[in-house]
């Protein structure tokens, strides 16, 4: 909502044509575990004929998620099978609607899961499971989860 109302704002102040990709905006449940999620569903991309792929990981091999007790959830990441470009992620865990920002991020700049897996992630930490989600999409494996 509030970047609708900057939006709007833009449209009565700025001649520049007012954007937003509703595709790109997050939503969260907020309970516990969080859901939270960005861009498509798999059912959305197969019934737009979208080949895509998916990556899943498990917040239990998460180090950060054990240490805190608080290991319930799973991330995952949908890619386009071709250009491995990010097309929606999807997320239960603790802090969900922390981390599907970087989802959004990623999603708005037009990322790929291999630019997600490469980029270093502070250890231990719970958003290592996104770049882990993001690997498995890519690579098909994760680096602590078989």
């Amino acid at each position: 909502a509030e970047d609708e109302g900057i939006i709007c704002c833009e449209g009565f102040v700025s001649e520049a044509e007012p954007h937003i990709d509703y595709n790109c905006v997050p939503s969260v449940v907020y309970t516990h575990p969080e859901v939270a999620w960005v861009g498509k569903t798999e059912e959305q991309l197969k019934e737009e004929g979208v080949e895509y792929v998916v990556g899943e990981f498990p917040m239990i091999a998460n180090s950060r998620a054990k240490t805190n007790q608080d290991a319930d959830g799973v991330i995952k990441v949908l890619a386009d099978k071709k250009t491995d470009q990010m097309l929606g992620c999807h997320m239960i865990n603790a802090v969900a609607g922390e981390m599907i920002n970087e989802a959004a991020l990623a999603m708005e700049y037009g990322a790929s899961s291999e630019d997600i897996a490469r980029v270093c992630h502070a250890h231990p930490t719970m958003s290592e499971a996104f770049r882990e989600a993001a690997m498995t999409a890519y690579a098909g494996q994760a680096i602590n989860f078989k």
